[in-house]
């Protein structure tokens, strides 16, 4: 459901661009219908109420057993994800979920269907200068959210002249990499943008490098460790970010170096349904009595 507030924020951007905005589960009509009105969602929810339609996409959760969950309604939902259409209905792209309470950010969403990068917003941002390189990290969303997958985006500033090296470069050199840690996330795999081709000190062969300014991005996505459905959660955590380099120019390569960031994001709770914190409660209440998780 966050992510549907979430789509209804870059919906009138989707629009602009020509896309229409659908969204699909089993939940019922009345449900939809309430929380559209409550939310202001203005692109139609659609009910699947028995799940036919996601069972003939193939892509109802096989994980969750018919019996699964004494109190929610979990048998019947599909693997969280977006398919894109062009105009003539044909699916250009799509980005599915294993876990079901996985979903992608509105913004990532905007990126994908524009075919841009995903941009910093401007509430979080932190920046290191060294005597070499200038990095600078933000998050592609104000806050982070359980499960929402957002994205840790590291700018480089390599000097004018010098380059750094990019994966695929011979082992005698250090390539260019990032680091994320942080209590309470999952990182995913870095995306690096394209190198360049450059044949370079006692190399005879182009390798792989980058110069001027690179943007790499990091899937970075709260998890429970940090954020529990219907509890209180803490107003922030701090992410580490560490950037490995070594730079060269047409004459030397400098020493290996490491700059380090700490970037605070502020945290926030889901659209939960109406009850939720009850059922929370119970669930805890019930574990602690029998001694192990409730499914």
């Amino acid at each position: 459901m966050t992510q549907l507030v979430q789509l209804q924020a870059v919906n009138e951007s989707l629009e602009g661009a020509g896309y229409s905005v659908f969204a699909i589960s089993n939940d019922p009509i009345e449900i939809l219908s309430d929380f559209a009105a409550k939310h202001g969602i203005t692109f139609p929810l659609l009910s699947d109420g028995d799940s036919a339609v996601i069972r003939a996409f193939g892509i109802m959760n096989q994980l969750i057993r018919p019996d699964e969950g004494q109190s929610m309604r979990w048998y019947g939902i599909p693997y969280p994800g977006t398919y894109y259409l062009d105009e003539n209905m044909a699916v250009t792209d799509k980005d599915f979920h294993q876990h079901h309470a996985r979903r992608a950010s509105g913004s990532s969403v905007l990126a994908r269907a524009l075919g841009q990068e995903v941009q910093v917003h401007s509430g979080s941002q932190s920046i290191e200068v060294s005597d070499q390189i200038n990095v600078s990290v933000g998050l592609s969303e104000p806050v982070l959210q359980l499960e929402v997958i957002s994205h840790l985006l590291v700018d480089v500033e390599i000097p004018e002249g010098m380059h750094a090296y990019a994966q695929g470069a011979p082992s005698q050199f250090s390539c260019l990499s990032i680091e994320v840690q942080g209590e309470g996330i999952r990182v995913g795999d870095v995306s690096w943008p394209d190198s360049q081709s450059l044949r370079t000190l006692g190399i005879d062969a182009e390798v792989p490098v980058y110069m001027g300014r690179i943007r790499a991005s990091v899937p970075i996505t709260a998890t429970s460790d940090v954020i529990r459905l219907g509890h209180e959660i803490p107003e922030s955590l701090m992410v580490s970010v560490a950037v490995n380099f070594q730079l060269c120019d047409d004459y030397e390569c400098f020493l290996p170096d490491q700059i380090e960031l700490t970037l605070s994001s502020a945290l926030d709770r889901l659209v939960e349904p109406e009850g939720l914190s009850i059922y929370a409660d119970r669930v805890e209440a019930l574990e602690a009595e029998i001694g192990r998780p409730v499914r």
